[in-house]
């Protein structure tokens, strides 16, 4: 009878240790599996409401004539706060810088010129390109901010290159158009943080509501 005690007590003992490394094992996995403090501190920042708050702030600013008049309907820039079509026949051309003969360097340089009446500039003066045409009259603010997040639609950018377009001197020229334009009445460092704000909250879109 001896030697099957001691078979029943080795059998005890493996069926405990076999348990025990079963529970270290499934405890292992369990923490391999948690969220790391990174994705839980992204995941604590997301905030949909405020994104899309966020943006709605932003259209206020994409929706004035400074920004319109180079993302309007048409194959073609316009001009002043009425909108108007640009004169001098001006098209876009393939890669909106222009066609031959009248290409936007013509006249604009990389800065304002002094007096009214004159071409504005900044670097970088054009229109978006025929592929990526970047109009967004008459959408609505969800609308407008499903096509800033399309790479397909945004010139292959992600939200965090979105957010470093907004302050190229080209976008920030809106602010400082030049003599006898209307500037941008949203003060330009509250557009950079509502644009950061927007991005670093999970980038969400507003609600449909009107179109523009």
């Amino acid at each position: 009878m001896r030697p099957r005690k001691l078979c029943g007590a080795a059998a005890a003992v493996m069926v405990a240790f076999s348990l025990t490394s079963y529970l270290a094992s499934r405890d292992a996995s369990a923490e391999n599996n948690f969220p790391q403090n990174s994705d839980v501190s992204e995941t604590a920042k997301r905030d949909d409401a405020a994104a899309a708050g966020a943006f709605e702030f932003l259209s206020k600013v994409l929706h004035h004539p400074r920004c319109m008049n180079c993302h309007s309907s048409g194959d073609f820039p316009r001009q002043g706060d009425d909108g108007h079509q640009h004169t001098m026949n001006v098209r876009r051309g393939v890669d909106g810088h222009g066609v031959a003969g009248v290409k936007c360097s013509s006249c604009h340089q990389d800065h304002n010129l002094t007096g009214t009446h004159v071409p504005p500039g900044a670097p970088g003066w054009h229109l978006p390109s025929v592929a990526m045409p970047m109009i967004w009259e008459g959408l609505t603010d969800r609308q407008l901010c499903e096509m800033f997040k399309d790479p397909k639609q945004n010139g292959g950018r992600n939200v965090d290159q979105i957010v470093e377009h907004m302050s190229t001197p080209l976008v920030l020229w809106g602010w400082h158009p030049g003599e006898g334009r209307t500037p941008i009445p949203i003060a330009e460092s509250e557009f950079l943080a509502k644009v950061k704000e927007w991005a670093s909250k999970g980038a969400a879109c507003p609600g449909n509501a009107r179109a523009r």
